[in-house]
């Protein structure tokens, strides 16, 4: 109910209840009713949580364990790699000693004196030389003896005379 007033019948000029606080009026929420949840179920959560710390346990086990063994193999790996430039040394100073060894063994003087003093051989003299003179090309002579060539023949004997021209690592 509100009141009213008439102007000029009241010693006041304002209504002062208008200003004044009301106190308020506490609605209730309702209250949220959490279930405990029952036997089964925190044995299940016990049990899930349980295979969840086995779980983390078996990964961080598992990634150890993986680089382990690959340090062990990369060690392993390490000490073939030093063994074999160990022994690819020994093989280059073996390759070197062998050169030698066969450079002094065939070089002119020592061939020439194998020659005169276990062979009987002697060195040439000036009228043993005989110069041969290959100007005037290849002839060749047929007999009756020698088989005349087929088709077959002439074109292997091409093929082979194009090989002659190939180069052969």
């Amino acid at each position: 109910m509100q009141t009213r007033y008439i102007i000029g019948t009241s010693s006041a000029a304002y209504d002062l209840k208008r200003f004044e606080t009301k106190p308020r009026v506490r609605v209730r929420k309702p209250a949220l009713v959490v279930k405990r949840p029952s036997e089964q179920a925190r044995a299940k959560a016990k049990v899930m949580y349980a295979v969840k710390v086995v779980a983390a346990l078996s990964l961080v086990a598992l990634v150890v364990v993986t680089m382990l063994y690959s340090r062990a193999v990369l060690t392993e790996l390490d000490l073939q790699i030093s063994q074999a430039n160990a022994n690819l040394t020994e093989m280059k100073s073996e390759q070197t000693r062998l050169a030698a060894e066969l450079e002094s063994k065939v070089s002119l003087r020592n061939v020439e004196e194998y020659a005169s003093q276990k062979l009987g051989m002697s060195t040439m003299d000036k009228q043993q030389i005989t110069y041969v003179d290959l100007s005037e090309g290849d002839k060749i002579e047929l007999t009756q003896q020698s088989p005349k060539k087929t088709l077959l023949d002439q074109i292997r004997l091409a093929i082979a005379k194009v090989k002659e021209y190939i180069p052969q690592e």
